[in-house]
């Protein structure tokens, strides 16, 4: 789908945005809310409640195969690729689990069929391979040509300004009581619901294992956190010469984790800043009263979260 299309989908249509949690590395929160109602969808969610339900589905899934000798976590597409392609004997291992992108369209389709759904990426693989896979998910749009539709729509980040001096008239003043919620001090832009505050670790490597509360399961010496193609190769063929002493392997393509992605566009920050990125944004947005929506269960009962590999 080309970008005009998929702008013309978002004006067009009734359309949700689900940000990839990787987004606080190019734009600015809460700006970026605004900015994005601004251009035309009607919620915009992020995939912290996606991420939860896919991490209560990995622990049920170890549960439930105790004989199972080894686990490779499967939200990572190039990983997945990589063992449908050269590993074939270790599919076996890969927990049939959706990734939280896929879950999180799963569980708005179920409340919003009618709507349209588009997934923000830090992640070529996202849109190419990964989501033609999945019929909830009707376009996926990288950072990188978010970026360009901002540009190209005229839609600048200093018009979504929070400030508690906002001055009364200004573009930025119009923007918040038109697209924000509240009013007064509390004047703010905030995500339409679905929030686990601590899955917004997510795309740093080891992010899931971390919030799985997988150390439950697994001793410490048997769960492997990696990232980048090489450690991710040698990880595979030590599980394929029978020498790897990992039950649980936390994998990702790109260095970092999913804050390395290719196409995030500010490729000069070093990974471990986007990490203090991250952090410092995970810490900041959970200060924000979300309400009484926070992340119910009752929103993914009866969702299939399982995968096919």
């Amino acid at each position: 789908m080309e970008l005009k299309e998929k702008i013309e989908l978002i004006k067009n249509n009734t359309a949700t945005v689900m940000l990839a949690p990787s987004f606080p590395i190019d734009f600015k929160y809460p700006n970026i809310i605004g900015m994005l109602k601004h251009l035309g969808f009607k919620e915009v969610t992020e995939l912290t409640f996606g991420a939860r339900m896919v991490n209560w589905e990995y622990a049920n899934y170890i549960k439930e195969h105790p004989e199972q000798k080894i686990f490779i976590a499967s939200p990572c597409p190039i990983v997945v690729a990589m063992i449908q392609n050269q590993y074939p004997d270790l599919l076996k291992y890969l927990i049939p689990v959706v990734s939280p992108m896929a879950s999180m369209a799963r569980i708005h389709k179920k409340l919003k069929p009618d709507s349209k759904i588009v997934f923000t990426s830090p992640c070529w693989a996202k849109e190419n391979v990964e989501a033609p896979k999945y019929k909830e998910i009707d376009a996926v749009i990288t950072f990188k040509d978010l970026k360009q539709i901002f540009e190209q729509e005229g839609i600048k980040e200093e018009d979504f300004t929070v400030h508690p001096h906002t001055k009364r008239g200004s573009v930025a003043a119009e923007n918040l009581e038109k697209y924000g919620s509240r009013s007064g001090v509390g004047a703010s832009y905030y995500f339409d619901s679905f929030i686990r505050e601590y899955t917004k670790i997510y795309p740093i490597s080891g992010g899931l294992a971390s919030t799985s509360h997988i150390q439950k399961l697994f001793k410490p010496n048997e769960i492997l956190v990696t990232d980048g193609v090489q450690n991710i190769k040698k990880a595979l063929e030590d599980i394929k010469s029978g020498k790897s002493q990992y039950r649980f392997l936390d994998i990702l393509n790109c260095d970092g984790g999913c804050i390395g992605g290719p196409a995030i566009n500010k490729q000069d920050i070093p990974i471990e800043e986007r990490k203090k990125i991250i952090l410092e944004y995970t810490r900041s947005s959970s200060l924000s009263n979300m309400g009484e929506h926070e992340g119910k269960v009752d929103y993914a009962k009866d969702v299939d979260f399982n995968a096919k590999f």
